[in-house]
């Protein structure tokens, strides 16, 4: 979105680099949406029932409120991440998989000081979490509830390496929400030249619900493309008078 908007974003690293910012829960295989916020500037509601948290910390728990204690596993990158936020979502019985900024609160000082050479490791270990830093071509930092800090090898270009277990399994889940965002570009009702921020927010509302109902109809066991199911929904809605 391009127009005139208090809470506009602009973030120069995105192909789209003008929006509205929507926090977004996704299924990690389907890039189903579970629950979303969206930002609407300083005034944003993260919801009522986290007030002492800070706001990274508030969106997670807001929008997995109806997850927790259920033992699901979350997977978040290192803006939401620390390890007050870990240690929360494992007093509500929720695993976390995620990258970790060096500067939060509580961090591992020997784990932040750490000069490793390329492919090894330190890893410091708090109750249920472990904190791992690993050098690739710059460090990289994970936090997890259930992982070691064991490696795995791998084939790459100059033959077998080794790769820390949490790595892979990051490398496997993490992509839910561009997932949901790679399949809504295609069959999208938000046209680029709407001139209310409101249209664009309606259809695009509306495109994140046929694709929740497209997912869970093949996981129903439909077999028609997607094209086809959003063709019969649309008919279906007209001899209802639903459009």
């Amino acid at each position: 979105w391009r127009g005139r908007l208090g809470w506009i974003q602009y973030i120069p690293s995105k192909r789209s680099r003008f929006g509205v910012k929507i926090y977004k829960l996704c299924e990690s295989s389907t890039g189903c949406v579970w629950n979303f916020i969206v930002y609407t500037g300083k005034d944003t509601i993260y919801g009522q029932r986290h007030p002492g948290e800070q706001t990274s910390s508030r969106i997670v728990l807001e929008v997995a409120h109806d997850l927790l204690d259920k033992g699901y596993c979350l997977y978040l990158d290192n803006w939401y991440t620390s390890p007050k936020l870990v240690d929360t979502l494992c007093t509500r019985k929720t695993d976390v998989v995620g990258t970790m900024r060096t500067n939060r609160k509580e961090f591992p000082d020997f784990v932040k000081r750490a000069r490793l050479k390329k492919g090894k490791t330190v890893a410091a270990f708090r109750k249920k979490q472990m904190i791992m830093k690993w050098k690739d071509k710059r460090d990289v930092v994970l936090v997890s509830t259930f992982h070691d800090d064991s490696m795995e090898n791998v084939t790459a270009r100059q033959g077998v390496i080794q790769k820390p277990s949490v790595i892979f399994d990051y490398n496997k889940n993490m992509g839910g929400v561009d997932r949901n965002d790679g399949q809504l570009q295609s069959y999208k009702l938000a046209r680029e030249c709407l001139k209310k921020y409101y249209q664009k927010m309606f259809r695009y509302l509306l495109d994140v619900v046929c694709l929740n109902a497209f997912i869970i109809y093949k996981k129903k066991g439909g077999s028609i493309s997607r094209l086809d199911f959003l063709l019969t929904l649309a008919e279906s809605l007209s001899s209802m008078g639903g459009v």
